[in-house]
């Protein structure tokens, strides 16, 4: 069953955000000019927020990347780990470049223990400000883990 609503329910994201950040990380699937899904390993990290549940995640602003999320503006997100514990967020997704996300996401994945947390430099970039990577924004839409699913009502 799914429940629609505004905001997903509290013990639904709880659920969904426990396991993204053991799991650590998710396939990430986007979408070409020709409809055909386009899948990468990332590492967002999630936060609960007044207005909602959002993820982040350092990733190269590749050509590729850059003209499916111009074209669909929308990703998935899977966590999977060996003993089948799943979790999903279908979201919309825009670059957040601006010097504030940028720092913050730097700060939180420097500061948060691991697995979770680590080094911003394994990105390639030696500060967050380096043009060589960007934040990519996750705003779900559609959340699901523990056998119960969201869906934001339209």
């Amino acid at each position: 069953m799914v429940v629609e609503s505004s905001t997903p329910p509290p013990e639904l994201t709880a659920e969904f955000v426990r396991v993204a950040h053991r799991v650590v990380w998710c396939t990430l699937a986007t979408v070409d000019r020709q409809g055909r899904p386009r899948s990468r390993v990332v590492h967002p990290i999630w936060e609960e927020r007044e207005e909602g549940l959002v993820g982040h995640l350092f990733t190269r602003p590749t050509p590729l990347k850059k003209a499916h999320l111009a074209r669909t503006p929308f990703v998935s997100c899977s966590y999977w780990d060996p003993a089948h514990e799943v979790a999903v967020a279908e979201c919309g997704a825009v670059y957040a470049d601006d010097e504030g996300t940028r720092r913050h996401l730097w700060r939180l994945a420097s500061e948060t223990p691991e697995p979770l947390g680590f080094d911003p430099k394994i990105m390639g970039g030696d500060d967050p400000l380096d043009q060589g990577i960007t934040v990519l924004r996750l705003t779900p839409w559609r959340i699901s883990a523990g056998g119960k699913a969201w869906r934001r009502a339209a």
